[in-house]
């Protein structure tokens, strides 16, 4: 059940990749380096302020034995009530924030955002109720239909001249159409869960308490150094440290996206059922480690193809900070699993702690280098980030005993892996004149990495290669179960 879910909320982020990779390839040609810093600078101000409502948060639905009609009336009422709150707040702030950026568009492009936020709130229990009954079948479909509709918008009204404010436009239509499909898809009727209640607020609030605290530090933490260099420098400057981010970031999107939107839920499962949580724990950063490290590894080597290709001849400026950020994203590995495990363990206090202590650390470290520029921030990461995973691994060890040997072990095979994945692009990109070819070398580039991924896997006999099987079996099966239908079809 669990490698289905993992299977399924992999297609999911697939699907999402594709489509705000196309937002990102046609957006950045058609809006300028500026005006997509001012809707980057727009979405992180929006980001910040709905994070708070995760005091609030409909995932305690999740982690409860039984969910009744009660329990779902309380998540909503509390997020429509916050939500709203903070929609209030931040239209009220809108012209001083506007003020303050020297940016026309955003007291508008804020405008929209508070709308789509309290729009959102509507679809959260429902969400949550899927993720814990592991429906990410029906969430796949939700969120690719989500992402699909937002992106058209945004890239519609791009076209159209719209400029930054398309962004927002096509956040609010995301958040109608989430709203539409989480409240059709629900499995219980609307009218009994859209009718205000309060019964189970003092369990809403413990829950939330904690995991609300992480996430608002986790979210400065990701935008304030920019907000700080968009103030301090330009908002070209904020979009360059963005789109490098974003682009470094594929690999965390389709792998660390896929396993934390269902880790919780699955580790939390293995922990109502008595299972080893060393094993387990140490088996994830195995899985995770031999996909992660392969491809932030070859983003850095392929930096100035992958910026050429995506971004476009007027973001060369982004290389350098590319390659560096992809070297960094190395050792952010741990850090992701700690969260949803100790969540998993009840240990919301600690999972607060860790992101609190690790966030704090590595925004101090961030905000003081975005007063020297994007390349000063790139640089930091080798300091922020090493912080952040000592920390994560410090905190898990209080309740899962693994030793450091055992941690060697299980990401030794990674490494190595990873290494074979790394020979032939590097061989490739050492010949003369590749730079004339240089998307047949890219091509060539990403097959020989595939090719050395495979090799590694064979000669480590890395446990990855079980799920490869798994896979492998799961095509033959299907293309006989459509061979046998083709024939029965001609019969």
């Amino acid at each position: 059940m669990v490698r289905r879910a993992y299977m399924m909320a992999s297609l999911e982020q697939y699907f999402a990749l594709l489509i705000n990779f196309t937002v990102l390839v046609i957006v950045a040609r058609i809006l300028t380096p500026g005006e997509i810093g001012e809707a980057v600078t727009g979405l992180a101000i929006a980001v910040v302020a709905f994070s708070a409502r995760e005091f609030v948060t409909s995932e305690f639905l999740i982690q409860r034995g039984t969910v009744d009609v009660e329990t779902l009336r309380t998540a909503l009422t509390l997020q429509v009530a916050v939500s709203v709150i903070i929609a209030a707040a931040l239209v009220a702030l809108s012209g001083l924030i506007t003020r303050f950026y020297a940016a026309p568009d955003l007291s508008f492009f804020l405008s929209l955002a508070a709308v789509a936020g309290v729009i959102e709130a509507l679809a959260q229990p429902v969400i949550a109720l899927r993720r814990r009954e592991m429906g990410f079948g029906v969430l796949a479909c939700i969120r690719t239909a989500v992402s699909l509709t937002a992106a058209l918008f945004t890239i519609m009204l791009a076209a159209l001249g719209f400029g930054p404010i398309a962004f927002a436009w096509g956040m609010l239509s995301g958040s109608l159409m989430l709203a539409i499909l989480a409240v059709t898809c629900s499995p219980l009727p609307a009218a009994a869960i859209f009718r205000p209640g309060l019964a189970r607020w003092r369990e809403v609030l413990s829950f939330g308490l904690f995991k609300g605290a992480a996430l608002v530090v986790e979210r400065l933490h990701e935008t304030v150094p920019q907000l700080i260099l968009g103030r301090i420098a330009s908002m070209t400057s904020v979009a360059l440290y963005n789109r490098s981010n974003t682009l470094c970031g594929i690999p965390d999107r389709i792998i660390m996206s896929a396993f934390y939107s269902m880790a919780f839920p699955a580790l939390a499962s293995r922990v109502r059922d008595g299972r080893d949580i060393e094993k387990t724990y140490l088996g994830v950063l195995a899985y995770l480690s031999v996909l992660y490290w392969p491809g932030v590894l070859l983003i850095s080597l392929l930096a100035p193809s992958i910026v050429g290709i995506v971004l476009g001849p007027q973001w060369t400026e982004a290389v350098p900070v590319v390659r560096l950020l992809a070297l960094a994203a190395v050792f952010w590995l741990p850090v992701i699993v700690t969260g949803p495990l100790l969540l998993a363990l009840g240990r919301n206090r600690d999972a607060f702690l860790a992101s609190l202590v690790s966030r704090c650390l590595a925004a101090g470290i961030l905000c003081a280098a975005s007063l020297h520029g994007v390349m000063a921030m790139a640089l930091s990461q080798f300091v922020s980030l090493p912080l952040q995973m000592v920390v994560a691994l410090a905190f898990v060890h209080r309740h899962v005993r693994f030793s450091l040997s055992g941690l060697a072990a299980a990401l030794m095979p990674s490494a190595i892996v990873t290494g074979f994945s790394l020979v032939g692009p590097v061989a490739l990109l050492a010949m003369p004149g590749h730079q004339e070819a240089e998307l047949l070398v890219f091509a060539g580039a990403i097959l020989l990495a595939g090719g050395g991924w495979l090799a590694g896997l064979l000669a480590t006999r890395h446990p990855f290669l079980i799920e490869l099987q798994v896979l492998l079996n799961a095509g033959r099966d299907r293309a006989r179960r459509l061979r046998r239908f083709l024939v029965a079809s001609g019969a």
